[in-house]
């Protein structure tokens, strides 16, 4: 027994040590690493106890030694992620991140050169070597492991850490839930903030959560009576109703711009040419304000995901992904859903994969009934990282709107403003074309007779090493946005949530559907008093939408996932002849992205035109299939060609 608890106390060494390179990897710097330490002592003591608990394993088995340098691999891999991460964003690794691997592994050439991931795959294969060296040539104990004894010191070992860790969360030594990731990182450690990110997902049930709350919830703020449409306390709305009885709504656009950022808020901007003049100016003459975002660098689909549902991110886990997470499976209240009750259609439009983030999934439980990713468009072009340029949502834009005939509503997220960013010039020459696009869309806008209202708006700031004492507003969490709209809505400057955007757009338009709209007009009218009460309410109607007994629905949600429709075009197959192991497909709307399949396994494509497919060297089969999907780069099929004709 003495022997195993000598043991312990060496694991314990060996996790201080480990704990100590994993910071080091995460900071960077020794220096950061003294200060860390110093300034947080007890801290760094329970980081020390999460580090210990895969070292236990040790005691139960012969291979002490394998066993305790399996444990201390998997954290410094975990610690030289991060490390590897924050070089390109500013969101640290968090379980989440392991989610997202399929998405990681296809854009290494975009953030690494080819030696760079050579190396890496070179360090990794020389790390599973050497703990083939360490289970060959390492001692192995002789004794008999005495299961009892070691289950008996794992116990008090286990429960020493659960007491410290749960005395150290009561306490509020160290956060529960974070507001600011990339802060709590550096506050609380690497192995507490990831291990947090594990187990801590999801929206926690409020202590005051039950019926009786969400009905006074209901009748106080949700009701739109009670609202008066839209007058705040003084009766007077500052929001008159727009003149569009004529056409029965506006047409509504929500463009989120990928990093998109004013560089002359940062205090070091070396840019000498303004490279967003019409942003600037529209910003100037229309409705604008900041808009504070939940991530930094990294994390578009969390704002997108703010934007869309009204919900605030800070309920979640840690880094969480609600895309892929409860809106797996979940239908959840959004404006896409409020505007189809109101006789909209509902689009999503994106230039770049439509599997990211799982959105070919995702924008139907969010109430979209068309989704144009990069898949379905046509006559693209990439900038020098190979990001689709936005002038192509321009076109998807007018085509979506003149494909219709209805009113309709369109989030359309853009992609060419995402890092890698050789330079800082690079990136405003992204800027640049940004604006250029956004000016091509407000000018097609404008020749339009209908009301239109375009949303205009950052998603995150880009990923550079800047602090917020650089920045003139005082925030690394601060976009901005802009409501363009030839209905002469009032100029109303006003700094906004992202959670509360579409909540003041509606306002503008004096709309009141739905719910978390209503509960944030609400807020917004009565000048944004009493934070505290707005923000538990908030999580008590997200958990009750989300996860709970959806009593503010009358328990049972009205919202059911739509059946998404890829594209706007049809992509048609028509006459299909297989001769001489040639196969020829003729049809419309194909695109560089229309893959001959052939009983469901893809052949090597070549796009003719978007009348043409063919493909080579493929030897004919008895009852063959040919068929005609759209496969992205990750290989997975988003739709196939409707057929027509014979073959």
């Amino acid at each position: 027994m003495k022997r195993l608890w000598k043991l312990l106390g060496m694991l314990l060494i060996a996790a201080f040590l480990m704990n100590l390179a994993v910071e080091l990897a995460s900071r960077k710097s020794l220096s950061s690493l003294a200060d860390y330490v110093r300034g947080r002592p007890l801290v760094f003591l329970v980081n020390t106890l999460l580090v210990l608990i895969p070292f236990l394993p040790a005691l139960f088995v012969k291979r002490k030694f394998f066993a305790a340098a399996a444990a201390g691999t998997a954290w410094m891999a975990a610690g030289v992620t991060n490390g590897v991460l924050l070089l390109f964003r500013t969101t640290p690794f968090t379980a989440t991140d392991l989610r997202l691997v399929k998405y990681a592994a296809a854009l290494l050439t975009t953030y690494f050169s080819w030696w760079q991931i050579v190396a890496g795959a070179a360090s990794a294969a020389g790390t599973a070597a050497l703990c083939v060296f360490i289970w060959k040539k390492a001692p192995v104990d002789s004794r008999p492991v005495n299961l009892t004894q070691s289950a008996c010191v794992a116990a008090v070992g286990m429960a020493v850490i659960w007491g410290v860790l749960d005395l150290a969360m009561m306490s509020g030594l160290v956060a529960v839930r974070f507001g600011n990731i990339g802060q709590a990182y550096m506050d609380y450690g690497f192995p507490y903030c990831f291990a947090n990110s594990v187990f801590n997902t999801g929206i926690a049930r409020p202590e005051e959560y039950d019926r009786q709350v969400v009905a006074e919830l209901e009748q106080e703020e949700l009701v739109p009576e009670n609202m008066d449409a839209g007058k705040g306390r003084d009766g007077r709305s500052p929001y008159p109703r727009p003149d569009s009885a004529k056409y029965g709504g506006p047409d509504i656009i929500m463009v989120q711009l990928e990093s998109f950022f004013d560089p002359e808020l940062w205090k070091k901007n070396p840019a000498e040419e303004d490279p967003i003049p019409f942003f600037r100016y529209l910003a100037r003459q229309y409705p604008s304000g900041y808009l504070s975002v939940p991530s930094v660098g990294a994390g578009t689909a969390n704002t997108e995901f703010e934007c869309i549902t009204g919900m605030n991110l800070d309920f979640f886990g840690p880094g969480e992904y609600p895309y892929k997470t409860v809106l797996q499976k979940t239908a959840c209240e959004s404006i896409a859903f409020t505007m189809r009750e109101m006789g909209c259609r509902t689009h999503a439009i994106h230039n770049n994969e439509g599997t990211f983030y799982d959105r070919h999934k995702v924008f139907s439980q969010l109430g979209f009934e068309t989704f144009t990713p990069i898949e379905y468009m046509y006559d693209i072009t990439k900038n020098p990282m190979g990001w689709c340029r936005d002038e192509v949502l321009a076109d998807e834009i007018i085509k979506t709107l003149d494909s219709s005939g209805e009113q309709d509503f369109i989030y359309a997220i853009s992609v060419q403003g995402h890092g890698k960013y050789p330079s800082f010039a690079y990136y405003c020459e992204q800027l640049r074309d940004m604006d250029l696009f956004v000016e091509k869309l407000v000018y097609q806008l404008a020749r339009r007779e209908k009301p239109v209202v375009l949303v205009l708006y950052g998603d995150h700031l880009p990923g550079f090493e800047w602090s917020q004492e650089e920045m003139a507003n005082g925030s690394l969490f601060q976009t901005q946005y802009v409501i363009w709209n030839n209905m002469k809505l009032p100029k109303v400057r006003r700094d906004l949530e992202a959670y509360q955007l579409t909540a003041h757009l509606l306002n503008l338009l004096d709309i009141h559907e739905g719910t978390m709209t209503r509960f944030h007009q609400h807020h917004l009218d009565e000048g944004g008093s009493d934070e505290e009460e707005y923000l538990e309410a908030m999580q008590v109607l997200e958990y009750d939408i989300l996860y709970g007994e959806q009593e503010v629905y009358g328990g049972e949600s009205p919202y059911e996932a739509t059946r998404l429709q890829m594209g706007i075009l049809p992509i048609v197959q028509k006459q299909t002849t297989h001769e001489q192991e040639k196969i020829l497909v003729e049809g419309e709307n194909f695109n560089g992205y229309s893959t001959i399949c052939v009983n469901g396994k893809p052949v090597d494509t070549v796009l003719e035109g978007r009348g043409c497919l063919r493909a080579n060297r493929v030897p004919y089969k008895e009852d063959e299939e040919i068929t005609v999907w759209q496969i992205g780069r990750d290989k997975v099929p988003l739709g196939m060609a409707r057929k027509e004709g014979g073959s």
